[in-house]
């Protein structure tokens, strides 16, 4: 039950007493208090423990706290309104749900949901770094057993490794980097995003496939080195594509 508060407050009913945050941080407080276990009526604070990265970011977007200190920030609390009376401080921990729903209020949930979950951020990363080495290997295996028939090999060798790329990253990504977002199993729905991923690499592709045949062939650019050119101007479109509109924009529907 919400009782009544300033603007920028929130608070809820909690054991005959209020629970109370920041405005910015209501959904958090009414997801998390059952879960809260005090000993008594008396005045507690309810605090996380942050990483850097959190911390900053906390900063950054001015996402308010009643207190912060050595990386522990307090952001509610219960059966009272100020936090320097508090005589227990309770360490609660939140997931990137949970920082996804914070984030929301200060940023368009496209970009909020990466920021929300940097490990998987990272791991999409490394893994589009391995697939460069996948593409330029396979490109230049191809092109180098059509080099014989000139300049036509330079398109098809670099439409080769773009593709093993794709579909090494979209294998990778399916099975470890976006396992455990709720992603539908179904061979049909594996597909539509197979066809989406293309879609979102289209980009990527057109960079590479440009780079490879016209530096080569103006500058006297070594293929590899131009196929890698065109990996790295396609490789943030890419990267935001790939993310948001493959394998994320059900969990951004879901956020809304």
């Amino acid at each position: 039950m919400e009782t009544s508060a300033e603007d920028s407050e929130y608070c809820i009913a909690y054991g005959g007493v209020e629970a109370c945050s920041p405005l910015e941080w209501r959904e958090i407080l009414s997801s998390k208090i059952d879960n809260i276990v005090v000993s008594n009526s008396t005045c507690t604070c309810i605090s996380t423990r942050l990483s850097l990265y959190r911390l900053l970011l906390l900063k950054l977007l001015r996402l308010r706290v009643l207190k912060s200190n050595n990386r522990i920030v307090v952001w509610g609390i219960i059966a009272g309104r100020d936090f320097s009376k508090c005589r227990e401080n309770i360490l609660v921990n939140l997931n990137d749900n949970d920082w996804l729903q914070l984030y929301s209020k200060k940023l368009p949930k496209l970009l909020a949901l990466p920021l929300s979950e940097p490990l998987r951020v990272l791991i999409f990363t490394l893994i589009g770094i391995s697939g460069i080495f996948v593409n330029l290997v396979s490109a230049q295996t191809v092109y180098t057993l059509l080099a014989r028939y000139g300049y036509i090999a330079n398109p098809i060798a670099s439409t080769t490794g773009f593709e093993t790329s794709v579909l090494w990253n979209f294998i990778l990504h399916e099975k470890i980097t976006f396992r455990e977002t709720g992603l539908e199993k179904h061979l049909r729905k594996m597909l539509v995003r197979l066809v989406k991923y293309h879609f979102a690499s289209i980009g990527s592709w057109a960079a590479q496939i440009t780079m490879a045949t016209l530096l080569p062939l103006s500058l006297r650019t070594p293929f590899w080195l131009a196929q890698l050119v065109g990996i790295v101007l396609g490789f943030v479109v890419n990267f935001i594509l790939g993310y948001i509109y493959t394998w994320s924009m059900h969990r951004v529907k879901r956020a809304w």
